[in-house]
């Protein structure tokens, strides 16, 4: 069944993902610097998958971290924000994109399929707005 979004539970919502993004924060800032992101598509091909994308995506930052960089995820965040149902339109604008603008997130690297994602999609109109360098993670990398 779909939550249906009052006011009050809509303000309950915001604070929430404000609250989460300033933990990533903190924790971005005491990261070994510079910090990058990898932003691909997760849930575009639906259930049967969400685990296949999921994999990419850790794949992908486990091939960064060998490559000697620095990889936010949002692990505990991410299980917040998911297990909650928040509306996605919400999770961009009051956790992803205060990330993104913070300055500390220097690039994010793009998987292949990143335009068939609408997260991805924002991800990548909010880190080109907040001037974060967009790179693509090529397919032979994996």
């Amino acid at each position: 069944m779909e939550e249906i979004h009052t006011p009050e539970n809509r303000a309950e919502e915001i604070s929430a993902l404000e609250m989460l993004a300033e933990h990533e924060l903190r924790r971005i800032e005491q990261m070994p610097q510079p910090v990058v992101r990898v932003c691909g598509p997760l849930t575009c091909d639906g259930p049967e998958g969400y685990e296949r994308n999921a994999h990419r995506l850790a794949e992908a930052e486990r091939i960064l971290q060998s490559q000697g960089m620095t990889v936010w995820t949002f692990g505990e965040a991410e299980e917040e924000i998911f297990g909650k149902g928040y509306d996605h339109g919400n999770i961009f604008t009051y956790f992803h994109k205060p990330i993104l603008e913070s300055g500390l997130i220097k690039e994010a690297f793009f998987l292949p399929r990143w335009e068939k994602s609408n997260g991805a999609t924002l991800e990548r109109a909010i880190a080109t707005e907040a001037q974060v360098t967009i790179k693509e993670f090529p397919e032979e990398w994996f």
